[in-house]
């Protein structure tokens, strides 16, 4: 992806993304600041430009993001609200997050729990909202699933789930496929679901919604296996549970390849245009951080 369109895309999400939170100064006010805090410390976007893409290469009308933007803001919101539980001192316990106190050290634990509440209930209302609008049946049916997709990406089967594999693992006892599942979920659920949601939106047949998710799964796996080559000898002295402490770094950059090729060939079977999607699996391929 270029760095124009790279830009292009953050300034869409970017002008959206504040605009569901008051400003006013109430009761609330500790609330909503903490809320703005975590959801403007120097995230990359990387899921609702995921959405925005994947909408954009099945969508006739590539410029106009007016329908996949709820969705997409929402994504940035779940997430956000993951980040900021997944710092606390009962999961993490970091101190910091993009360079920046991460919002407990700020706020204090409480109003961080709150601000996660808080952002993951904003995207259930701005989806919810978004429904309210839509007349169209075909394009009502197509919110609904992606309404569902969202929620069952982000819970017990999905990033919940996932993150409850990661708590309960025995870094002395995992096993490759453990490890892996918790990946899908973890991280890849939220990697799969702003892609399949902007298949959806944009009106992708059957088939090529079951192609998008099979390289959606294929791109997550790929960005944890990335990291973990990238922290191997770190994660290799660490209780952190990674496929580092099962596999060398060779066969680590082999399943990379791997992975990298399946994504790629899950995109070759779909007749339209997927070269941003092929970018960013290359991107991910050759970062450096």
């Amino acid at each position: 992806m270029t760095t124009n369109r790279y830009e292009e895309l953050i300034n869409i999400i970017d002008q959206n993304l504040y605009t569901n939170i008051p400003t006013t100064d109430d009761f609330q006010k500790k609330i909503y600041e903490s809320m703005k805090y975590s959801l403007s410390t120097g995230g990359k976007r990387v899921r609702p430009i995921l959405a925005l893409v994947s909408y954009s290469i099945f969508n006739d009308d590539s410029k106009n993001f007016s329908e996949i933007i709820p969705f997409a803001v929402a994504l940035e919101y779940i997430h956000t609200y993951s980040l900021i539980h997944d710092d606390l001192p009962a999961m993490d316990n970091d101190d910091i997050r993009r360079g920046k106190p991460t919002n407990h050290k700020v706020y204090n634990e409480a109003i961080a729990i709150l601000a996660g509440d808080g952002l993951l209930n904003l995207a259930a209302e701005v989806v919810a909202k978004e429904l309210e609008g839509i007349t169209d049946p075909i394009k009502l049916k197509r919110a609904i699933k992606s309404f569902r997709y969202i929620f069952s990406s982000s819970g017990i089967q999905g990033m919940v789930g996932g993150q409850t594999i990661d708590i309960d693992l025995s870094v002395d006892e995992m096993s490759l496929e453990e490890v892996e599942t918790m990946y899908k979920l973890k991280t890849g659920a939220l990697i799969k679901a702003p892609l399949a949601v902007g298949a959806i939106m944009g009106g992708a047949t059957p088939e090529e919604l079951i192609s998008i998710e099979g390289y959606a799964e294929q791109l997550g796996l790929q960005y944890q296996i990335k990291d973990d080559i990238l922290d191997y000898e770190d994660d290799l002295n660490s209780d952190v549970a990674t496929l580092s402490k099962l596999v060398s770094k060779e066969e680590l950059e082999s399943l990379l390849m791997k992975t990298y090729n399946k994504a790629i060939n899950y995109l070759e079977e779909i007749d339209r245009n997927t070269d941003e999607l092929k970018n960013i699996a290359r991107d991910l391929l050759n970062r450096s951080k």
